[in-house]
């Protein structure tokens, strides 16, 4: 898969990954990226403002005017999740194993909900970090986060007990 293609797959898992966080949790996360320091470009900027005057912004985060507000507040949301990731994992935060970044994971699913835990590990993702792509990959077969694609959970994959069955009692020749 080339470059440019990973990008954009993990764009869309990032928006698929704010697709999942509660309103209030997204209004939260658009009030703080309007208050940061660093100013995103002004567009982006007045799509977040304009995003924060809608009651439930989540379905707004589809439309092409407010896509680009998408990285930006997906770093205001998941930037304590993320920090607190990285105290977890101490050393290991640069490049954990599978097995170290699900129990610092399972060590802060008490202190946070699984979409916003996912927001941050599609952010991670998107980095360019050693960990990207255990994150993406996590994403992609963990079932807590909501992303795991239909091909990658064992739970979707029909098993030969329930093909369906023809009106004379056999089953379709697959």
């Amino acid at each position: 898969m080339d470059v440019e293609t990973t990008r954009q797959n993990r764009d869309a898992t990032l928006r698929e990954a704010m697709m999942k966080v509660s309103p209030t949790e997204l209004k939260a996360a658009l009030n703080l990226a309007t208050q940061a320091g660093t100013r995103p470009p002004k567009a982006v900027y007045n799509a977040m403002l304009a995003l924060r005057r809608h009651h439930d912004p989540v379905p707004y985060l589809t439309r092409p005017q407010y896509r680009p507000t998408v990285p930006f507040v997906a770093a205001a949301l998941s930037e304590e999740c993320l920090t607190r990731t990285v105290e977890v994992l101490g050393d290991n935060s640069e490049n954990p194993t599978r097995e170290q970044l699900l129990a610092a994971l399972d060590t802060l699913d008490s202190d946070f909900a699984d979409p916003v835990i996912a927001v941050m590990l599609a952010w991670v993702a998107q980095d360019g970090l050693p960990s990207s792509d255990l994150c993406a990959e996590l994403l992609a077969t963990d079932p807590r986060y909501g992303l795991a694609t239909e091909s990658t959970s064992p739970e979707s994959q029909p098993s030969v007990e329930d093909s369906p069955v023809d009106d004379e009692g056999a089953k379709p020749k697959a």
